[in-house]
């Protein structure tokens, strides 16, 4: 059986791709940084947003008359940002690696895609949470992402096969840590918000949680992806704060979070 991965070198992607392997799959890897070589891994070295890039790894693939049985898609990058001071380039890099790049990935292999294949897509838990003050523009990417999946569910649907969303809380990964570390420089770059970004990293540090080991989620998305029956969104690790914040009505939101970072 054959699994095309992306974000493959670290984090989820890596560890996914491990299990893969583990279980006698044929991995196909996609990542812009190196990825580590191991028997049963052909890894591709490149950008997810560059067409000819994933058209070359298809070519390979036709060449070799090699059909998927899945298509899991996990990188993906974090940034902090003012959705009215930061650089806008870079905030559509976000965009364009989170959202459009993955529809890319899905849009070029889905004809090698087996008639009852799978895709499986990452996005965050945030994807069904009201955004964050500085978190915004990650949240809308993972928001678009999360309803991609399921206008794609509902095409994919009608040709028999499924697509799998799962929206992972905290994870030890670089793209977790980024968040730290991307706040630290939205507070060092910041004219509007000084005090609040300031206050928000304090917050940030506090509530964050105990991030899973990337194998423990690894582990749960490949057992529920690989099930018969599988359900169509899947949960885990999620950070209550958020939760209970979410359940309180919109401008309820906006006061407590302002009363916070005041």
């Amino acid at each position: 059986m054959n699994v095309l991965i992306t974000g493959a070198s670290s984090g989820i992607g890596k560890a996914l791709s491990d299990i893969f392997l583990e279980n006698n799959y044929q991995v196909y890897a996609i990542d812009i940084s190196d990825i580590d070589k191991k028997d049963n891994l052909v890894s591709f070295k490149g950008d997810i947003r560059d067409k000819e890039f994933l058209l070359k790894i298809k070519e390979e693939l036709i060449t070799q008359n090699v059909q998927l049985d899945y298509i899991v898609n996990v990188a993906g990058v974090h940034m902090m940002a003012s959705l009215v001071e930061s650089d806008f380039d870079k905030m559509k890099r976000l965009i364009d690696i989170n959202l459009t790049g993955t529809m890319l990935v899905n849009h070029t292999f889905h004809n090698q895609l087996k008639e009852k294949g799978r895709i499986v897509i990452v996005t965050s838990e945030v994807a069904s949470f009201d955004p964050m003050p500085f978190n915004g523009l990650y949240n809308v990417s993972k928001t678009a992402l999360d309803t991609y999946a399921q206008a794609l569910r509902q095409e994919l649907n009608l040709l028999g096969q499924k697509v799998i969303t799962f929206r992972p809380g905290a994870v030890q990964t670089p793209l977790c840590s980024s968040s730290l570390t991307g706040t630290q420089n939205l507070v060092d770059s910041t004219v509007l918000y000084k005090k609040q970004a300031g206050k928000f990293l304090k917050f940030v540090k506090k509530f964050m949680g105990k991030p899973l080991p990337p194998e423990r989620m690894a582990k749960f998305i490949f057992k529920k992806s690989v099930k018969k029956h599988p359900r169509l969104i899947y949960k885990k690790h999620q950070n209550i704060g958020l939760v209970l914040l979410n359940i309180l009505p919109k401008r309820w939101q906006c006061g407590i979070i302002k009363l916070l970072l005041k």
